[in-house]
């Protein structure tokens, strides 16, 4: 009898754990921007440095069993291999959220946020920065304490292309961050 309550218990756990991982992974939802993205050749920032025609500003990769997703923002070249950060997006079951970690590979600074998927591949990224006290070049300085909210939004207008546009909370209200807040970039 004891046995078949042994036999029966690890039925049961192997078919529960077969139902778990066949549901869907929320990562999923992030599968579009997979790849390494740059800016479009004809971007006025690129034209007016053309040394940085191959620039890529951010790039996105599938871990171990698509259960994480590694990624490098800020401006990187692969041949000088020159990141600014790297980090990982995961899912977090407690909070049902897609949470990202990111850390700069030369300096202080710590990025802590989540993705939310907005539905037709179009995605924001809410982060904060938190920067070491006394940072002399915090953006913002009008802003108190040692940490600033950004947003940016990431619109896909072709297969291989997105409207990026960044945000900063300042004073209760999203205002346009860099440039006007509003980037073009394009898949490798």
């Amino acid at each position: 009898m004891r046995n078949i309550r042994v036999l029966f218990m690890i039925v049961f756990w192997m078919v529960l754990s077969t139902n778990v991982s066949a549901q869907e992974n929320p990562l999923e939802g992030l599968s579009y921007y997979i790849g390494t993205w740059g800016f479009p050749k004809n971007d006025p920032f690129v034209q007016k440095r053309p040394e940085l025609k191959d620039l890529k500003i951010i790039d996105f990769a599938w871990g171990a069993d698509n259960k994480v997703i590694h990624s490098k923002t800020g401006i990187y070249t692969e041949g000088g291999k020159k990141m600014f950060s790297e980090g990982i997006i995961t899912y977090n079951p407690t909070t049902n959220k897609l949470v990202w970690l990111e850390f700069q590979l030369d300096g202080p600074f710590l990025f802590e946020g989540e993705y939310v998927l907005m539905g037709n591949n179009k995605v924001q990224r809410i982060y904060t920065v938190h920067y070491p006290k006394g940072y002399k070049q915090i953006p913002h300085p009008e802003v108190s304490g040692w940490t600033r909210l950004y947003r940016e939004t990431f619109i896909p207008t072709s297969e291989n292309s997105i409207d990026w546009v960044t945000e900063t909370y300042i004073e209760g209200k999203w205002k346009p961050g860099m440039s006007g807040g509003d980037t073009k970039a394009v898949r490798d």
